[in-house]
């Protein structure tokens, strides 16, 4: 028996020389006989490095995600770990609410409990996605998907609703008009998807007719929709871009390599009141997989904040000067310096380029849209 617990304790003493040698490891508190690899089962955070603008600080936002309580593959509680991990610091709830004509019930008033019914899903989401953001400092965006026939009437991420039980309707849209009703701001989601031409169905007409739309997706996952500058343009809308999540974020985007879609919204501060109002003055940029988008003046201020530029050595002869240009982002530029060769500038990193001296050093932010055939121009001082 002495020399069974001798035998215990001089294991315990070892394990605990061996916990305190290995600084990948340590010692579990509850099971002492268990060494862990430190940062086992915890999150991990990647910080996204942003300037602001103008006294604005920048938020990344996600304004449109999908969960298992409609056709995602990760849960609520998982969506929120995911937009904490990426970097994320607003996150919109926007599970589907299916507003298509339904044929035998064209024309009739829409009864209490099949709004109920037909609600639960984004109700659901609002206050799982609410009552869990706490715990990772976030701020959640109550909303949800009105979705239609993506040929023929579209899909709509309703913003700040207040009560989404009372949402659906069998006019498609009066649905619509519900939402806006009780304050909230509705975003024209994925305008080009399952699209053959650049025209509007009959339905979207009717509803920009009618002054129902706020918003509008410049990207959605990995899709661009160029089309949308000239509609925001005439419709005075703001642009965002979103994931659409409906796998997970680490498969179509950690893993590749890339920074998840984001809509950088410039606000006083993380509160719903200031983020709507930093969307109703349309002061956001769109990110997805290396290309940036957004008004030309919003562009321009935020890009030469980002850059650093610094004087190196002059030949003479050639009368030409080395310049040192520095990324102070986490997100890529490419660059024309006076129509020369495009240049790669990565995420907080440097290139050097040579230009005349004394000439102006002219700029073409080549992955920067500020329309759909447009590239933001700067001079860098």
């Amino acid at each position: 028996m002495k020399r069974a617990l001798f035998l215990i304790s001089a294991l315990l003493v070892a394990l605990s020389a061996v916990a305190q040698d290995y600084t990948n490891r340590y010692q579990s508190v509850t099971e002492p006989q268990t060494l862990l690899p430190t940062g086992y089962v915890r999150l991990c955070r990647r910080e996204i490095i942003l300037p602001g603008i103008n006294g604005y600080n920048p938020y990344k936002a996600d304004l449109h995600i999908h969960s298992t309580l409609t056709d995602g593959v990760v849960n609520i509680k998982g969506r929120m770990e995911e937009a904490w991990s990426d970097g994320l610091d607003v996150i919109a709830a926007t599970e589907y609410l299916s507003i298509r004509v339904v044929p035998d019930t064209e024309g009739l008033p829409t009864p209490e409990s099949a709004k109920i019914k037909r609600s639960a899903s984004a109700v659901k989401a609002v206050q799982s996605a609410t009552k869990i953001a706490d715990n990772f400092g976030l701020l959640v965006i109550p909303g949800v998907e009105l979705t239609g026939d993506a040929k023929t009437q579209g899909h709509f991420n309703a913003l700040f609703t207040t009560d989404n039980s009372v949402l659906y309707d069998y006019d498609a849209m009066q649905a619509i008009r519900n939402a806006r009703q009780q304050g909230a701001l509705i975003m024209h989601n994925h305008p080009g998807w399952r699209h053959s031409t650049l025209e509007m169905t009959k339905f979207e007409a009717a509803i920009y007719a009618e002054d129902l739309i706020d918003g509008i997706e410049l990207m959605n996952g990995a899709y661009f929709y160029p089309c949308a500058f000239g509609t925001a343009d005439k419709h005075n809308l703001f642009m965002t871009s979103n994931t659409d999540i409906h796998a997970t974020t680490a498969q179509q985007y950690r893993e590749n390599g890339h920074l998840r879609n984001m809509t950088i919204i410039f606000a006083k501060e993380c509160s719903l009141e200031s983020i709507r109002e930093a969307l109703e003055a349309h002061r956001t940029i769109c990110y997805a997989f290396g290309t940036i988008g957004g008004d030309e003046k919003l562009l321009k201020e935020f890009f030469e904040t980002s850059i650093a530029v610094k004087k190196l050595a002059i030949d003479k002869k050639k009368k030409s000067q080395r310049v040192m240009i520095t990324n102070t982002t986490s997100l890529p530029y490419t660059l024309r310096v006076n129509m020369g060769n495009p240049v790669e500038l990565r995420p907080l990193s440097s290139t050097i380029v040579t230009v005349k001296v004394g000439k102006p050093i002219q700029c073409k932010v080549l992955n920067m849209w500020c329309g759909a055939n447009e590239h933001l121009t700067v001079t860098l001082k």
